[in-house]
């Protein structure tokens, strides 16, 4: 039997999502079995972290509450600094994972980030990630509750808990945008554009920010650099459905064959993601872009995957199913968030 170290080792030659989180579920069995503390929640953490980051989130939502159990039940976890340490990381991604879950309500979201602030403060460390990650979620919730969070994470100092300074600047200039902005949230993203402070999802979901407040705005020519930017790097991984969703609505406009080899690449992901906010993401895109579509339009090739569900369905039939998707999940949202913010996104309209 391999020892645990030499069990995440093997992990890393396993094809990351659904695959990984397989295989990770024997070694989380096998920690069980012998009982092994340290591993029972090492092995958790690991498999939260691979959910978190393969984008399909729904996975760490489950798997959470046995590690927050092992940790709270456990003076043993509590003393081992490494387990300590780790506990906090995990908190810093479930309150920005849970909110994309609409099953998840308001009330548990908020009891999250105050375990998540206790916990910070019981350490000692500066709450930036806390109200960064909160006035995230208020974006989409509460203007005055996000805003206040804001200026708090501006005021905070950074520490070694915090997401780092590109990050930092990625969400300062995503707010300003929110706050209508634009002159501020240049000079926020400027350093990320200019490569200056790096992070793995940067530029990308920083392009998408200025991306989505474009099309908001009917600028979409403005959009369209940030565009071009960003497509040959979020295409082909679930992670990014959520910026695919705006560049295939960016391309209803008027780069329609450009819109549907984006959705081509990227469909087999969103049918296979549990991710409800990234499929109502990919879900309003590509029923946009089948909306702006002439009932016979022919692209140079087959618009949808050969043997998926969509076969066989003309343009008027896709727009109709996608809206169904994107509107149901958009309810949802807004249903738990107290607001209308999804259904206005979803029927948004967009005209050359």
């Amino acid at each position: 039997m391999k020892s645990f170290p030499e069990l995440l080792k093997d992990y890393e030659s396993i094809e990351s999502g659904t695959p990984r989180l397989n295989a990770m579920r024997d070694g989380i069995a096998q920690a069980d079995e012998q009982g092994d503390l340290y591993w029972r929640f090492q092995m958790r953490f690991y498999y939260l972290k691979e959910s978190i980051f393969c984008g399909d989130r729904y996975f760490a939502l489950i798997i959470f509450p046995q590690l927050l159990a092992l940790y709270e039940e456990n003076e043993k976890i509590r003393l081992d600094n490494e387990c300590d340490y780790d506990m906090l990381v995990a908190f810093r991604w479930i309150v920005e994972a849970a909110p994309e879950f609409p099953q998840i309500s308001k009330v548990e979201i908020d009891g999250y980030f105050r375990l998540f602030k206790q916990m910070l403060l019981e350490h000692g460390y500066s709450l930036s990630i806390y109200h960064m990650k909160r006035s995230l979620f208020y974006r989409s919730c509460n203007r005055n509750i996000a805003t206040s969070e804001f200026y708090k994470f501006v005021d905070a100092p950074l520490d070694m808990i915090s997401d780092g300074k590109a990050l930092y600047n990625h969400h300062k200039a995503g707010f300003y945008l929110y706050l209508g902005n634009e002159e501020k949230a240049l000079e926020a993203a400027k350093p990320i554009f200019d490569g200056e402070l790096i992070a793995t999802a940067l530029p990308h979901v920083t392009n998408c920010e200025f991306i989505e407040y474009y099309l908001a705005n009917g600028c979409y020519e403005k959009a369209y650099p940030y565009a071009q930017k960003t497509e040959r790097h979020v295409t082909g991984n679930s992670y990014y459905l959520d910026v695919v969703g705006p560049l295939l609505s960016l391309y209803s406009i008027e780069k329609h064959e450009q819109g549907l080899e984006l959705f081509r690449q990227n469909y087999d992901n969103f049918a296979n993601s549990r991710n409800p906010l990234l499929r109502l993401k990919f879900a309003n895109g590509a029923y946009h872009l089948f909306r702006a579509l002439p009932e016979n339009y022919v692209p140079a090739q087959a618009i949808v995957p050969k043997d998926s569900e969509l076969e066989g369905m003309a343009m008027p039939e896709l727009s109709a199913h996608f809206y169904a998707i994107a509107n149901a999940l958009a309810a949802k949202f807004d249903a738990r968030n107290g607001t209308d913010n999804y259904m206005k996104l979803v029927n948004a309209e967009y005209h050359t």
